[in-house]
């Protein structure tokens, strides 16, 4: 029984990508529904992700997703279960959008146009009659008996479940400044220290400034963690004092946890994943035989942009200039083990207001992972980036997004349908 007016069922606070969905999805449940959002639009930030194409998912299963979410895949597999990737190309497909699948596995728009992906939300929130209010600061929340009162600059809103969807702290010119936050304290929720990832890396050596600009277009990073390696591999590039480009945002997820207890994390590059050491060897051998007169980085070319190669003849033969036809064995083998695993010390990560996306955020420990509610705070619910958990590149963290965004979305309709 329902027992006094309320503005809303449920409010949400933030119209990103986990706030659009659970409007969506809280809607078709038959329940009021508004959000809050800072900004004067919706999506600012989902219009900048992938370079503005949007990498909206990733191909894959639930498990598969389970798996490359480490190591938040076990919490975030309800979410997955309750829209997953397949779901998330299936609800777009419907609405008119094309994808295609890059080499790397992502999911973009045909169009390459973050806008359409944004319109299409936007578009489905009003169907069903949820409402965005915009330029609506949220100042505070209060719990009181019949629900929240949400306090913006400019009104009170009252519901009876809210979800606080406000992302995390990186990319904050977006209005991710970590609001979320302090409304997550307020109801007693701890916060784990927020910190940036998929980000560039800042490397000790003074080399990698002499290739600032510099893209491959594949490299495999390896990383070895007491007894075990990873290996990231794809696109790289070299900054003023390390790496950036997907391959470095990957190893950024492992590499800023490390450096939590450790002044460095050692990694080394694989210039050429796809061709093995003895195959790179013969190769070499095989080049300095057809072009005797050739320098050492000009048969180099055939594989690497001129400045990298360059840089491999330095680090091999010093500034001497070495034709082909008098290099030694001992310093083919030195040129293929610094082709192969070069290493590079990483020293910190970028600032975390350039990061593509924050890790830390409300703990997760205090979330119950099959409805996204508060375990603390009945009717109050999270959802996206403003948790702690955060995925690999390529579409992973748009579908935490949409998966979380979701179940709280769905969560919090019946938790309010319980109390008509």
């Amino acid at each position: 029984m329902q027992r006094v007016s309320v503005d809303y069922d449920v409010c949400i606070i933030g119209a990103g990508p986990a706030g659009m969905m659970a409007a969506i999805a809280a809607e078709t449940e038959g329940v009021s529904v508004c959000i809050l959002e800072k900004n004067t639009h919706a999506g600012r930030k989902l219009l900048i992700t992938g370079g503005g194409r949007c990498n909206l998912t990733h191909i894959g299963d639930i498990d598969d997703f389970v798996r490359d979410c480490y190591p938040y895949g076990n919490t975030l597999k309800p979410a997955f279960y309750a829209f997953s990737p397949e779901q998330t190309g299936a609800f777009f497909h419907e609405q008119g959008l094309k994808t295609y699948v890059s080499e790397n596995g992502s999911i973009f728009p045909e169009s390459e146009q973050a806008g359409d992906v944004c319109r299409i939300l936007v578009g489905q929130i009003g169907q069903y009659g949820a409402v965005v209010h915009y330029a609506q600061q949220v100042r505070a929340a209060e719990k009181n008996d019949d629900g929240f009162t949400v306090i913006t600059e400019k009104k009170r809103f009252t519901c009876r479940a809210m979800i606080v969807a406000t992302g995390g702290k990186s990319w904050p010119q977006t209005g991710s400044t970590g609001d979320g936050y302090e409304m997550a304290q307020y109801f007693g929720h701890g916060i784990v220290r927020p910190v940036g990832i998929l980000c560039p890396m800042v490397a000790r050596e003074a080399w990698v400034g002499g290739l600032q600009g510099l893209s491959l277009p594949k490299v495999g990073i390896r990383l070895k963690i007491k007894s075990k390696a990873r290996v990231f591999s794809g696109e790289m590039v070299f900054t003023g004092d390390g790496i950036g480009g997907p391959a470095a945002f990957d190893v950024s997820r492992v590499a800023v946890e490390l450096l939590n207890y450790q002044e460095r994390v050692q990694v080394t590059i694989d210039f050429l994943p796809d061709v093995q050491r003895d195959e790179l060897s013969s190769l070499l051998i095989e080049r300095c035989a057809a072009h005797p007169k050739k320098e050492i980085a000009g048969v180099l070319c055939e594989w690497f942009p001129k400045r990298l190669s360059a840089f491999l003849q330095t680090c091999i033969c010093g500034a001497d200039r070495v034709l082909t036809c008098a290099f030694p064995k001992p310093q083919r083998l030195k040129l293929v083990e610094a082709i192969k695993a070069m290493p590079l010390t990483l020293i910190r990560s970028g600032p975390l207001e350039k990061a593509t996306v924050t890790r830390g955020g409300i703990s997760r420990n205090e979330i119950n992972s099959k409805t996204m509610q508060s375990r603390l705070c009945q009717g109050l619910f999270f959802a996206g980036e403003v948790i702690d958990i955060d995925g690999p590149c390529g579409g992973y963290n748009l579908q935490i997004a949409f998966s979380t965004g979701f179940l709280a979305g769905k969560s919090a309709a019946q938790y309010v349908s319980v109390l008509k």
